[in-house]
């Protein structure tokens, strides 16, 4: 399932703010998810109980699990199994939101379901069932401020999300896009792309955020911001784009061309037309993603 999209289904149902999320967000990668939550994720205990065994862990200093199982209502085999879970980005965010008070156990676990019932994220089988899934949930994420979206664009954005969970990470929360005809970029690197589908993308960061950015893609460590962190995020742009461009042309017979990436320091970018910002929601920081079409 594509949990990075659960965050962005939050704000559409208006169960939580924005500051609420990225708040959750910000903090998720200081904390460990809690037994608790993913015993009810795994259906293995309901929230009354993990309640219950919350408040009795108030007087007594005792593990969570060790608690549940003199409940009876968990088993130690079960308590190994969570013990070694891979926990879900999505859940590690609602933890968060559930700890800040936004939600309840109760109603993170039953907006969970119906997030994968609504999107049927249940029922996929196949990679290129999940593509098409992951198509349809940018095409209305994007249909919240753009209307008459091209279809290179859905295209493009999905390739985005992908290679920012291969390359970056997985723990990523989208916001809702907006329109714009100005932006004042920080630490920018841009790009064009020129013939049928032509367009300028941008990615925008503000320092720190782009010094983890670019130690995360280049799998080493950078402790300012400097020629290497620049050039680290100018790479990531033009191999995302390359990419799209051989995509294009085996797909479509289409020959795009891609012009060499530039830097815009403290720069301000205007449009006859309106740009889409996408911003794009990380613990360490905010990717600013936005396209001139």
């Amino acid at each position: 399932m594509y949990a990075q999209f659960f965050g962005n289904y939050l704000l559409s149902k208006r169960a939580v703010s924005p500051e609420q999320l990225i708040k959750a967000i910000e903090e998720q990668h200081t904390k460990h998810t809690k037994i608790g939550t993913l015993a009810v994720h795994m259906n293995f205990m309901d929230a009354t109980q993990v309640n219950c065994i919350l408040i009795r862990q108030t007087h007594e200093n005792k593990r969570f699990g060790e608690l549940a199982i003199e409940a009876g209502f968990l088993t130690k085999e079960q308590v190994d199994t969570l013990l070694h879970q891979q926990v879900p980005i999505y859940l590690q965010i609602g933890q968060g939101l559930v700890e800040n008070g936004a939600l309840t156990d109760k109603e993170l676990d039953t907006l969970i379901a119906s997030y994968q019932e609504e999107n049927e994220l249940s029922q996929l089988e196949t990679a290129s069932e999940q593509q098409e899934n992951l198509q349809s949930l940018i095409q209305n994420l994007l249909l919240i401020s753009v209307t008459n979206i091209p279809n290179f664009l859905l295209q493009y954005l999905t390739l985005l999300f992908n290679d920012l969970i291969r390359f970056i990470g997985e723990d990523f929360t989208p916001l809702n896009p907006m329109l714009c005809s100005e932006y004042v970029a920080e630490h920018c690197s841009a790009q064009i792309i020129n013939g049928e589908y032509s367009m300028t993308s941008y990615l925008d960061l503000e320092e720190e955020t782009a010094i983890t950015f670019a130690s995360r893609y280049v799998r080493e460590n950078f402790h300012e911001y400097d020629e290497y962190v620049q050039a680290s995020i100018e790479d990531f742009l033009n191999l995302h784009n390359g990419l799209f461009n051989v995509n294009i042309s085996n797909e479509k017979s289409i020959e795009l061309e891609l012009e060499p990436p530039v830097s815009l320091e403290n720069t301000y970018i205007s449009s006859a037309t309106k740009m889409i910002l996408m911003p794009i929601i990380y613990p360490f920081g905010t990717l600013n993603f936005f396209f001139k079409i």
